[in-house]
């Protein structure tokens, strides 16, 4: 874990301090420790933060073979009109479902 400190309006950081204030030939009363915040634990799954709530589903249309993908809170399947309304028309949106 490295500290960070300041010296002489400088910021430092080390992974070994008293290593670090040997070499520069200071003490640690001569320094300012700065705290570091302790991180937040890495999600190892790849997914996003912002989507750890959400789910694909996937759009189709009556009218053509093309699978739309959406991301949607979990369990939730809004109106598709609500998701797609500014890609399509009325009368599009009208033939599109959700496939499963």
């Amino acid at each position: 874990m490295e500290t960070t400190f300041k010296y002489q309006g400088k910021i430092i950081s080390t992974p070994n301090l008293e290593k670090k204030l040997k070499r520069m030939k200071i003490s640690i009363d001569d320094i300012e420790i700065i705290p570091t915040p302790e991180k937040k634990e890495k999600n190892d799954s790849g997914i996003e933060d912002y989507m750890l709530d959400k789910e694909q589903v996937i759009i189709r249309s009556t009218e053509d073979d093309i699978r739309r993908i959406c991301y949607v809170k979990k369990g939730e399947r809004p109106p598709i009109k609500d998701i797609l309304n500014n890609l399509y028309s009325e009368k599009e949106l009208m033939t599109m479902y959700y496939e499963n």
